[in-house]
């Protein structure tokens, strides 16, 4: 208080006259007469507070409270990526509240308050009368001690019974706290405005920093919001705030917290105001997946109300990486898809004025605000001029220019023509004047002074992407969409899509387990299934190319993902030992129990195939995938850990031979583009009936990523849309950036692996010098079959093999 408060010193008292005795006597009747106004006031101020104080709370309970506080989530670096709060707030001591902004928020709400004991008659007299004059109840006269009580145990109704519970709890309160702890519970406690509980809260919201390094401005500003943030923020009324502002400079200058030079200098000082925010969110998809798991787990008072410390498996490097990925690219494919036509039309017989308004409101802009092009950003305008070569559009007071080949995409659409060569020749099949459309901001044109737009349209295709490190089970990215605030289904773990031949890994893994081996041999030749115990009635699966290979060895099949020799493997070995493998790989949607799963006909989500390959990559060790480390209370202490889930559902040397068929893929088969990478990959595309889904899952040493892409109707994409054209892009943009700066890494050998050269036309054993040999990889019961020279001959030149591969 001393600090907030000069010395004041007391005037010099001086000796009354003696009066006569006449006065004398007036004086004891006025005595007496205040001594019984006295006691009848004490006799109504007793019946008063008996009669509202019944059911009013105890205050003490303010030693123990906890007001709401933001839950946090953070990346696996501890960066902050997401918070969940009903009252933004943050807690801060009051030694960390700024001198001034205690002295601006007494200026402003209660001069008086280290001089009354929870409420200040002057105060009330005050607001008595202005009352009394306007008839009803404009001002309350409370004191910081009555706002803080009125904020934590009433209601904000405006009467009289709520006047004299908040002065009974207002002076107990008094009683219980001194004068600086309850300043402090009021500037963390009140409301700023924007969501904004509390002094450091609204301080980084108005301003962008801690309430540490407000300027003495700054701090009048947001002490003379709490009476009416609506009416004073600064966004919304900038002159309404300054004039409260520079009050409140005025009312410190008066009182001595600052000079008249500071008051000047504050009062002609601009506001430099932060970008309001609504709820950090950086990973939509991943947090409302991690919101799920707390809700389940702790339940929503806890999540919004008690400030949790969530540590998370993130890596938001990753997460806004695959972000775009996602976004980018299916801009790119749903061109691909054809031009579905305009976003309205407007009668451009209007006034101009007219449709210079509809423009602003389609773009989200108020009648005052102006669109403004940037390179780059996307806005709607509308088509003033098409001609066959070109389409002039208006964008508010500008015009831009869509060239032909910036719109060349726009043909209607058709899923049986290929969307990569299909093009329109004239400018006037996509588009007519008054259309309403979205546009890209290319750039400038020189030489009329108008802007280069492209022909944009907000995707219909939707994907999904998840990524595990394969050693610890760790989610590094999760993308469900292609846009959070449009849709929340959450395609990475909800869908179930038919997952197509991205499902054959786990077929081969079943066969060679069985006693299959890479080399060995299956005839794809016809063959129809006339019993439905098997498949369908009268199934009569066919190759991606529609033809058919003769002997193909399993290497061959799954490079080039030959569907007949898939189904026949499954035939060879059973479908129920293929549902147990998959069910140990981690896979527990509904699988059919028949020879389609073989082609990936039963649906299940990305999240399970994914994490299902991650034992490929681990040496055959599978763990449950990991989307927080930790959590922590509001104290700091520990209320969950992460306990990893660890299976070994297949022995290493298995996982070895099934990374090798797949590193196959990415050399030779569907998955060469991925070749670009220049590291050890294995991979395997998918794509199911009629390009209705597209898949894509593929793995370093270290990470293992799936991306999954199609439409929520379950329409089909069209024409070729297979895995490796709609999803490998994007998965190949993200995996770019996560492994640029990682060492290439070779996937780890196992010792129940031995290599020996064959023939790979017909599988058999080949001399080591006999032409057109390979070296194959076999797992350890191999061996006996192996002549012990072949074998240590194979092991000497098997880095042959690896720069033949890599």
């Amino acid at each position: 208080m001393n600090k907030i408060f000069k010395n004041q010193h007391s005037a010099k008292k001086t000796p009354r006259k003696k009066r006569r005795t006449f006065w004398q006597t007036f004086a004891i009747g006025c005595l007496f007469l205040s001594f019984a106004v006295l006691l009848l006031s004490s006799i109504g101020a007793a019946v008063l507070y008996f009669k509202y104080s019944k059911e009013l709370p105890d205050v003490r309970m303010l030693k123990e409270f906890q007001p709401s506080t933001i839950t946090k989530l953070y990346s696996d670096s501890d960066e902050l990526i997401a918070e969940f709060y009903i009252e933004k707030r943050i807690l801060i001591p009051q030694e960390k509240i700024p001198l001034k902004m205690k002295q601006a928020t007494l200026a402003v709400e209660d001069s008086h308050f280290y001089y009354h004991f929870g409420i200040d008659p002057k105060a009330i007299t005050r607001a008595f009368i202005t009352n009394f004059k306007a008839g009803r109840v404009v001002e309350g006269g409370s004191t910081i001690t009555q706002q803080l009580a009125k904020t934590l145990f009433l209601t904000r109704d405006r009467n009289i019974s709520r006047k004299i519970k908040e002065a009974i709890l207002a002076i107990r309160l008094e009683l219980i706290f001194s004068k600086d702890e309850i300043l402090e519970i009021y500037l963390n406690q009140i409301y700023y405005g924007h969501g904004s509980y509390g002094i450091e809260a609204a301080s980084r919201t108005y301003f962008g920093k801690s309430a540490e390094n407000l300027t003495i401005e700054e701090c009048a500003l947001l002490a003379s919001l709490p009476k009416a943030p609506n009416n004073y923020t600064p966004y919304r009324h900038p002159e309404r705030a300054k004039k409260r502002r520079n009050h409140a400079l005025r009312r410190m200058e008066t009182l001595g917290f600052i000079t008249p030079e500071q008051a000047e200098e504050g009062q002609k000082a601009e506001f430099n105001l932060g970008e309001i925010t609504g709820m950090l969110n950086r990973a939509p998809y991943f947090v409302e997946y991690i919101r799920q798991f707390l809700q389940e787990t702790y339940g929503s008072n806890q999540i919004y109300r008690e400030g949790l410390g969530v540590y998370t498996t993130l890596n938001i490097d990753f997460q806004e990486v695959a972000q775009q990925a996602i976004q980018n690219n299916l801009l790119i494919a749903d061109k691909r898809y054809g031009y579905r036509g305009p976003l309205g039309t407007v009668d451009l017989s209007e006034n101009p004025f007219t449709i210079q308004n509809t423009l602003r409101e389609l773009n989200g802009l108020s009648e005052d605000e102006e669109i403004t092009l940037e390179k780059d950003v996307t806005l709607k305008g509308a088509v003033l001029e098409v001609t066959d070569d070109d389409v002039l559009v208006g964008l508010g007071k500008h015009e831009g220019i869509i060239e032909l080949k910036d719109m060349d995409w726009a043909r209607k659409p058709n899923i049986l023509v290929d969307g990569r060569w299909a093009k329109i020749a004239s400018a006037k099949r996509a588009l007519s004047p008054g259309d309403l459309i979205l546009v890209k901001v290319l750039g400038s044109r020189e030489e009329d002074m108008r802007w280069s737009l492209s022909l944009e349209q907000e995707p219909s295709v939707q994907a999904g992407l998840i990524s595990l490190e394969t050693g610890t089970g760790h989610i590094k990215a999760m993308v469900g969409g292609y846009s959070f605030s449009k849709s929340q289904f959450n395609r990475a773990v909800q869908a179930l899509r038919q997952p197509g031949s991205a499902f054959k890994p786990i077929i081969y893994a079943s066969a060679i387990k069985e006693g299959f081996t890479p080399a060995s041999i299956v005839i794809d030749s016809p063959i129809i299934f006339k019993e439905k115990i098997d498949a369908f009635d009268k199934w009569k699966p066919v190759n991606f190319e529609k033809k058919f290979y003769g002997p193909t060895s399993l290497r061959t099949a799954l490079t080039h993902s030959r569907n007949i020799v898939t189904v026949k493997l499954l035939q060879e070995i059973g479908v129920g030992r293929a549902i147990k493998m998959a069910r140990e790989l981690g896979i527990t949607s509904p699988l059919s129990n028949n020879l389609s799963i073989s082609l990936g006909s039963s649906g299940m989500t990305l999240m399970e195939l994914t994490s299902a390959y991650s034992a490929f990559a681990n040496r055959g060790e599978r763990i449950s995938p990991i989307a927080v480390r930790l959590i922590e209370n509001r104290t700091g202490d520990l209320l969950y850990s992460a306990q990893p889930e660890v299976t070994q559902p297949i022995s290493s040397g298995l996982a070895y031979t099934i990374t090798s068929l797949m590193q196959s893929v990415v050399q030779d088969g569907t998955a060469k583009k991925v070749k670009v990478l220049n590291r050890p990959i294995a991979a395997k595309t998918g794509t199911t009936n009629n390009n209705v889904d597209a898949w894509f899952i593929g793995f370093s040493p270290e990470i293992v990523t799936g991306v999954w892409v199609g439409r929520d109707d379950y329409e089909p994409l069209g024409v070729n849309e297979t895995g490796s054209r709609a999803a490998i892009p994007i998965w190949l943009q993200y995996m770019k950036h996560v492994l640029q700066d990682s060492p290439k890494l070779n996937f780890p050998e196992s010792r129940d692996i031995i290599f020996t050269k064959i023939n790979p036309e017909t599988g058999d054993k080949a001399n080591f010098r006999e032409s057109g040999s390979r070296f194959e990889a076999f797992m350890d019961d191999f061996r006996d079959e192996v002549n012990e020279d072949e074998l240590e001959t194979g092991l000497e030149d098997i880095s042959l093999l690896k720069e033949e591969t890599f």
